[in-house]
């Protein structure tokens, strides 16, 4: 009857209704899986974390990696041996090069942003990246988005918290990083001077005024040119000396044949801008043994050291002073033959 065609009809579309929810579901359920993994018979693909809207896809005839978009659309060609995310739309990625895999960066729309000549690139901290070149392992250093940061590759470089130690030749440079922002703090220069250790070290102070970080292991590379010449007694080596017979008189006056250097450390950096010549001075101080006739007996001096910068941007020493230096007091010991001024100058030899 009509009560019973009534009940049908309400079961139907009671039916209908499932049907509609079930489709829904089975949906959603398809497409939450291939938001993570998805098949299309010939790649693979995952989405990496934080990166909505991105998926990386290997492609299974050739095994490379390549980006899509959450449309399917190929936004990075399937060529690359290895294919990460690196900042917001940059991509660390590596082919095969003459049979060896060379590392380097690109963006979405595959515009090169570093060039394909490293070893490898990885993270040295959150915001900095390490890569090492191909030809002679040096490493230089970028931020996520592919900016070289510093002017000069290193030969090796440690991160930990919060502090780089980075090494080139003898010179050991310590920063502080905050985010890709990095800050020279100290350079400590390692050397040996008549068989003893020597450190040239300039801290944050002596950094701030000057124009570049790498000057100063510049000016004790100088430093201990001159040093060497000076034990002996030999300056042709010394490019950057005029004039350097005027130096042998530091050797015979102080009888430097009888000096055995014991430690060094930088005590002061000045420089003169004012001057259409740049030039700076570095005072050391030196402690070292010096041998009498009555046995050996600790000795210390101020030397300072006079630079200035030439029409081709070397630097040369012009200026040689010597000071010294009470033992007990640290002070400079003042020659009563001499008047005022010619005390508190020292001596010097230009």
């Amino acid at each position: 009857g009509k009560g019973g065609t009534g009940v049908t009809r309400r079961i139907r579309l009671l039916m209908l209704v499932l049907a509609v929810v079930i489709v829904a579901l089975g949906t959603g359920l398809i497409k939450l899986n291939l938001d993570t993994t998805q098949d299309t018979g010939d790649s693979k693909t995952t989405q990496p974390a934080g990166r909505e809207g991105y998926y990386i896809f290997q492609d299974d005839d050739t095994g490379l990696y390549g980006v899509r978009n959450e449309n399917d659309r190929v936004l990075v060609d399937a060529e690359w041996n290895s294919l990460s995310f690196s900042g917001e739309q940059t991509l660390l990625v590596s082919r095969r090069t003459g049979g060896a895999l060379r590392y380097g960066m690109i963006q979405i729309n595959e515009n090169v942003r570093i060039p394909f000549a490293y070893s490898s690139i990885t993270p040295l901290t959150g915001q900095i990246l390490a890569a090492v070149t191909a030809e002679d392992e040096k490493t230089i250093l970028y931020n996520t988005e592919g900016q070289q940061l510093l002017s000069q590759a290193w030969d090796s470089c440690v991160a930990e918290d919060g502090v780089l130690r980075l090494m080139s030749g003898t010179a050991q440079y310590t920063a502080e990083v905050s985010g890709s922002t990095i800050r020279m703090t100290a350079v400590t220069m390692r050397t040996v001077l008549a068989g003893e250790p020597l450190y040239f070290s300039f801290d944050a102070e002596d950094l701030a005024g000057v124009e570049s970080y790498t000057v100063l292991a510049q000016l004790a590379q100088l430093s201990h040119q001159y040093l060497k010449a000076m034990l002996r007694q030999d300056y042709s080596d010394v490019y950057s000396i005029t004039a350097a017979d005027s130096y042998s008189a530091v050797i015979d006056e102080h009888r430097m044949q009888n000096r055995y250097f014991t430690s060094m450390t930088l005590l002061d950096t000045e420089w003169d801008e004012s001057d259409p010549v740049l030039r700076y001075a570095c005072t050391f101080r030196f402690c070292y043994r010096l041998k009498t006739d009555s046995g050996v007996v600790p000795q210390a001096s101020n030397l300072i050291l006079r630079m200035r910068r030439d029409a081709d941007g070397l630097l040369l020493l012009y200026s040689v002073e010597e000071q010294p230096v009470d033992m007990q007091t640290g002070q400079v010991i003042m020659d009563s033959t001499k008047g005022a001024d010619e005390q508190s100058s020292g001596r010097k030899y230009e």
